[in-house]
């Protein structure tokens, strides 16, 4: 049995140049042979149609630039030291959980 990527394609090009009539009857066997409702077959053949398969994936899997620094190599390693040290909360004055003294 041929994958249902391929029966898709096969039928789309029928189903969209097909009248009413023939449209059901191509839908009917669609159903049949990938067991999806008539609904999920009409919406995949059309879409098949407006959409036919091809290089597509390869485009959307193509390898992207990095991103650009948000903060320069200094001030990362600035807030990397500061993040070790871990400036609790409680020793920031003003801050509610701040020890009473």
């Amino acid at each position: 049995m041929a994958t249902r990527a391929e029966i898709t394609t096969k039928y789309a090009k029928e189903y969209k140049k097909a009248s009413k009539k023939t449209k059901g009857a191509v839908l009917d066997e669609v159903v049949a042979v990938t067991g999806w409702s008539r609904d999920n077959a009409r919406r995949r053949l059309t879409q098949a149609a407006k959409h036919p398969p091809g290089p597509g994936r390869e485009i959307a899997n193509r390898d992207r630039k990095p991103r650009a620094r948000k903060y320069s190599y200094d001030a990362a390693k600035i807030l990397q030291c500061v993040g070790d040290l871990g400036w609790p909360m409680r020793q920031v004055p003003g801050h509610d959980d701040a020890d009473p003294a």
